[in-house]
């Protein structure tokens, strides 16, 4: 049964033709202080439509975008003689503050902007239905206001059956109305988070996150229904997740936090690494403690984080990782990188011979301290026999000595580590294909070249893998926090860490979800995003986006009007607007909610660490 909200009657004024929308409608309320707080951005009217018969009560409902408090004995435009203007402005102020629950004064009106849900009530022999709408509604009409009860079944009345859900968050204005979303349909589908500096946007990503694993792996599935599992891949340019996601990377079935580069770390905890022991541990949780990058709402509570630091750096238990890569052979290196260009001259059937030869002869040689200096070796020969008679040809043997030095750095040089420590991309792809378990795994690096790069190379192996192999589960999803800097516009002819994590982001967005790979975007950047992988994402939050351009991407990809977010700008921290064609209940419609705030959660789980070290710690006194 939809209910209304009792006493508040509106009327629809004016209805007119709208691209985006379909259909604009204007519905006047009599103004009562009491209405302005229940009527606000996100409220749902029901209004009779052409529909209607004898035998059945048609009503369409609308969503109120846009809510105005006019007083016509003062109108639109404050010109003419200054102190009339400000008589009336001061007798305006009076009927505002005097009208509390009636309404007393012709003059005033609560004017409301709504646009169409598709979605329309239909009452027969007592009994209500809610179906997609049938016909216009009504000008002249009554319009009600949905109650909370009746807002949250029809905000939540179209979700499929029989998946995760979970509440993403609350309407702004009702914050006892839960709005709900698919975990699959967001995932899958893909989507896209818009917001400038200070909206909130790393701390929603969290949340969702946090929102996703909860559904996965908290939630009872149906009877008879097999328990599905996802992967959350985050590649975490700034490396703020470590502290956003410190509970899911302690507590997740499967969790890691991946360092990519040396560099990242601090030196302790690289020793700890090399030579795990209660002298050396102790230093890594002081240093890891002090130098990771916390949001100001956690900054007082830095040494509880050490609660959680030594989980992750329990040798047992390790989720902290070094990615280290499996080196290529010797012969597989030289055919890689030795890539002649022009002419090799009159030695040029001997020079590829010599390259063949070596290639065959050491195709499978593993690639260490000792044949990088055979490899080197050979260069040099090649360089003094005399064939190399072309400029093209020494820049070529030029080009393969700069490779091997790379790759020594890349594969040699580096520290060797615990092997508890260590994660290459064959551990991880296995980890990610698992169907068994849940997992997150916050992927950092001080250089975002190797982050760009690496991004590209899983996504790639990704979705190969599962293309040859016809695999579509688990569901693994990639989120690009600072997106601009992984999928920027394209540049003709660009051959870096930029164009290739925008190539195989692309591929993900257009091809992955048929193989159950999905992609999450977040910026603050939009003019700045490859606009083609812009209109892919099929639910989008947005909240304030100051710039105008940015906001006509947005809703020229989403296929909304622009003034559509104009409500944006009263939102506060934590306020986003939801728009989704497949993963909430209204399709297309967007809907402002407040979602929670990350850093009460994480404090949260760190109390509830602390408590738990307290407690064995006076077990252990017991026991002494």
């Amino acid at each position: 049964m939809i209910t209304f909200v009792k006493g508040l009657e509106g009327t629809l004024i004016r209805m007119q033709e709208d691209p985006e929308a379909r259909y604009e409608f204007e519905i006047w309320f009599d103004y009562t202080r009491q209405a302005m707080n229940l009527i606000r951005e996100g409220a749902l009217l029901a209004v009779p439509n052409f529909a209607s018969e004898a035998a059945a009560s048609h009503r369409s409902i609308l969503e109120v975008v846009s809510i105005l408090p006019l007083h016509y004995g003062l109108g639109d435009n404050p010109q003419g003689y200054p102190g009339f203007v400000v008589e009336a402005a001061r007798s305006a102020a009076r009927d505002w503050e005097e009208q509390e629950h009636e309404p007393t004064e012709d003059v005033t009106k609560i004017r409301c902007i709504a646009i169409p849900t598709n979605l329309e009530i239909v009452e027969r022999n007592g009994i209500t239905e809610l179906q997609e709408e049938s016909n216009l509604p009504m000008i002249g009409a009554k319009a009600l206001l949905l109650d909370t009860p009746s807002t949250e079944y029809v905000l939540n009345s179209g979700l499929p059956v029989g998946v995760p859900t979970f509440t993403v968050g609350n309407l702004v204005r009702d914050p006892q109305v839960g709005v709900k979303i698919s975990a699959e349909d967001l995932l899958r589908t893909h989507f896209a988070i818009f917001g400038f500096t200070g909206a909130g946007k790393s701390n929603l990503v969290s949340t969702l996150v946090d929102k996703v694993m909860q559904a996965y792996t908290l939630m009872e599935p149906p009877p008879d229904t097999p328990r599905e599992n996802v992967k959350v891949v985050l590649f975490d340019l700034m490396s703020e997740y470590s502290v956003l996601l410190a509970d899911w990377l302690v507590k997740a079935p499967d969790a890691a936090l991946l360092v990519l580069t040396e560099e990242t770390l601090p030196e302790d905890v690289l020793q700890f690494m090399e030579q795990p022991s209660n002298e050396t541990f102790s230093q890594a949780l002081t240093a890891l403690t002090q130098t990771t990058l916390y949001p100001r709402a956690l900054i007082g509570r830095r040494s509880d984080f050490r609660f959680a630091w030594r989980r992750l750096l329990n040798p047992k238990s390790a989720r902290l990782h070094l990615y280290r890569e499996k080196p290529p052979s010797l012969g597989r290196l030289v055919e890689r990188h030795w890539q002649p260009r022009g002419t090799l001259g009159r030695n040029d059937a001997a020079i590829r011979q010599a390259v063949r030869n070596w290639v065959i002869t050491h195709y499978d040689t593993p690639f260490d301290e000792a044949n990088a200096r055979k490899l080197n070796d050979w260069i040099d020969e090649m360089f003094e026999n005399g064939l190399l008679t072309t400029n093209d040809a020494r820049e070529a043997f030029t080009a393969l000595r700069a490779a091997v030095e790379e790759a020594h750095r890349r594969y040699i040089s580096l520290r060797h580590v615990n092997d508890a420590y260590q994660m290459t991309l064959g551990d991880l792809i296995t980890r990610l294909n698992d169907p068994h378990t849940s997992g997150l795994y916050v992927v950092q690096s001080h250089d975002p070249d190797r982050l760009r790069d690496f991004a590209a190379m899983l996504g790639d192996v990704m979705f190969e893998n599962r293309r040859k192999s016809g695999k579509i589960s688990p569901l693994v999803v990639f989120i690009f926090d600072e997106a601009d800097e992984f999928i920027p516009q394209r540049r003709e002819g660009a051959d870096d860490s930029y164009a290739r994590s925008r190539f195989v982001v692309m591929t993900l967005a257009r091809r992955g979800r048929k193989f159950g790979l999905g992609i999450g975007i977040a910026t603050q950047r939009v003019r700045y995003l490859d606009t083609s992988i812009m209109a892919q994402p099929h639910t989008y939050f947005v909240s304030k986006m100051p710039r105008q351009s940015d906001r006509q991407a947005i809703a020229e990809a989403f296929g909304i009007a622009e003034e559509m977010f104009a409500q944006t700008f009263k939102f506060k921290k934590g306020d986003w607007l939801l728009m989704s064609h497949d993963a909430i209940g209204l399709e297309a419609v967007p809907v402002p909610i407040h979602c929670e705030d990350a850093n009460q959660r994480v404090e949260a789980f760190l109390n509830q660490l602390k408590s738990e070290w307290q407690r064995s710690r006076e077990v252990a006194r017991t026991r002494e």
